[in-house]
């Protein structure tokens, strides 16, 4: 099995980075394990809902390009449970 994680944005944060480490150690005895960090879409301080909804449409534009049509996937919302 493989596992691939796709995210918005670079994770710049060492400790996010130390728990993918060991989260990644963990998991690479059972399934093939990555992460795809797609590039954020560059937006000003002061958005309108309009302007938003356009940086997520090219932000999921960029996400759905690495998905591929065998994938199952997950969606997980920062939102949390809806």
């Amino acid at each position: 099995m493989k596992v691939t994680i796709i995210c918005v944005g670079k994770l710049k944060e060492k400790y996010l980075k130390a728990a993918i480490a060991e989260y990644a150690k963990r998991l690479q005895k059972f399934c093939t394990f990555s992460i795809i960090e797609v590039p954020d879409e560059k937006a000003p301080e002061n958005l309108s809902a309009a302007q938003m909804d356009q940086v997520m449409a090219k932000e999921g534009e960029r996400i759905l390009s690495k998905i591929k049509d065998r994938d199952y996937v997950l969606a997980l919302a920062i939102q949390g449970k809806e």
